[in-house]
């Protein structure tokens, strides 16, 4: 009989190698763009029942797949995942607001005046009545009335002056930014320096006239005393109820602003919206070109704003097609302020004692 000797190592399991094909299960779901065995959205819509039918039942078996991977798989899918390793997936977003632009200082003084467009680059001239007298009289029954007589002259003209300004921006800012974005922010720096080139031409006309000056002194009540002297004389004055325009530099914004009464320490003049003072029923709005801080004489100023005028005409430009590498962003115009009635207008002075 033979015997079969079983050794050490015969005993125990063995590890078979098979021989063929391995096959790798897909995962149930998978959000990296790799195939998956089901869509994760599409179990999603036919778990609740969503779809072209309004009758449609709910999917039994994409509610079995799903519920178990919600419970316990779907953390761990996108623990990994932060705002910092998808940034590539969230580009930025421009804000409606095309951007931050420098503080303005607003044009209180083209806002006093008479202000419009200019029609052309052409001096414009504007005739001035000078002299009046027999216009209307009492009438006697039966006689003719006599001829009136006035004056005309045609002293008052004003030759509009140019302005200008140019940024010179490589082509490149324009082609791979957004084009219309440049274009708002360079236009919109350059009608701000517009607005003050025109201010302080406001403010020189005004400083120019020969006119009467009117000096206030002190603060709290004696500058209101100095207030009354000038503005109740104007109710008995020829065109004195038509001075309106109130533009204040600093220097006398200020004192006015805080001018208290001696008696309820109360301000004497109110406040409204803007900073504008109610003095006497006109309304003080401070002027930043008058003030010496910003290039100003220090001096404010009282007058009709139909005697006092300012007008403009802005042309802006893209120049692209003169040059390969830049593109000129430019801005050109002119503007004319004059005064047709000097004898409207008072210039205000004012000094703390």
């Amino acid at each position: 009989m033979q015997m079969t000797t079983m050794r050490m190592n015969d005993i125990g399991p063995k590890e078979l190698r098979i021989p063929g094909a391995v096959v790798l299960e897909r995962p149930l779901y998978r959000f990296d763009g790799q195939p998956a065995q089901r869509s994760f959205v599409a179990d999603l819509f036919d778990a609740s029942g969503v779809g072209a039918s309004p009758n449609r039942p709910s999917d039994d078996d994409a509610a079995r797949y799903l519920t178990p991977f919600l419970a316990n798989d779907l953390a761990a899918m996108f623990a990994n995942v932060t705002t910092a390793n998808v940034a590539s997936l969230n580009p930025p977003v421009r804000s409606q607001i095309p951007a931050t632009l420098l503080p303005e200082f607003g044009r209180p003084l083209w806002d006093a005046v008479t202000n419009g467009q200019l029609e052309s680059a052409m001096t414009v001239t504007v005739p001035r009545v000078t002299a009046a007298s027999g216009m209307a009289k009492n009438h006697a029954e039966g006689v003719e009335p006599t001829d009136g007589a006035f004056t005309v002259t045609a002293a008052d003209s004003a030759t509009p002056k140019p302005v200008s300004g140019e940024v010179t921006l490589n082509r490149e800012l324009i082609d791979f930014a957004a084009p219309a974005l440049t274009d708002q922010i360079v236009f919109a720096l350059m009608q701000a320096a517009w607005a003050e080139v025109v201010e302080a031409r406001i403010r020189a006309l005004l400083d120019g006239l020969t006119v009467t000056t009117v000096g206030l002194v002190g603060t709290n009540t004696a500058l209101d005393d100095d207030w009354q002297d000038l503005l109740i004389p104007l109710q008995d004055t020829r065109g004195g109820r038509a001075l309106t325009s109130l533009v204040l530099a600093g220097e006398l914004y200020g004192p006015s602003r805080r001018a208290k009464d001696g008696t309820t320490g109360r301000r004497i003049y109110r406040v409204s919206p803007g900073g504008v003072l109610d003095i006497d029923g006109i309304a003080g709005t401070a002027a930043w070109a008058l003030s010496t801080a910003n290039g100003g004489t220090g001096r404010s100023y009282l007058f009709n704003p139909a005697s006092v005028h300012a007008q403009e005409m802005v042309q802006r430009f893209r120049l692209d097609t003169f040059a390969v590498a830049e593109v000129k962003l430019a801005i050109w115009g002119f503007s004319a302020e004059w005064c047709t009635q000097p004898a409207d207008v008072r210039r205000l002075t004012y000094a703390a004692a």
